[in-house]
């Protein structure tokens, strides 16, 4: 499994639970920023789990089914954010 890239982030390639807890930590923030970047980085979490073969099956199928759906809000938190913000850039 690659590194998230950063280089001081967590290291998911040997802890794949860091993954998993993340994104349960981005999803109690999402409702009350519905931003795009959280959006984005539950997405991203969430292919991480779902591509992990460490990860019980049901977790991964749980999280690759869940990847669109925060796709989606990502697009969505984009309109939100231009409503609340007109002229504001992400």
């Amino acid at each position: 499994m690659a590194h998230t890239g950063c280089a001081e982030g967590p290291d998911y390639g040997n802890s794949p639970d860091l993954a998993l807890a993340a994104v349960l930590q981005l999803l109690s923030r999402f409702p009350a920023r519905r931003s795009p970047a959280v959006a984005r980085a539950i997405a991203a979490h969430l292919a991480l789990i779902g591509g992990d073969t460490r990860m019980p099956e049901s977790v991964r199928e749980c999280a690759a089914r869940l990847v669109s759906d925060w796709r989606a809000y990502e697009v969505l938190g984009e309109s939100w954010s231009a409503a609340e913000c007109p002229g504001h850039l992400q």
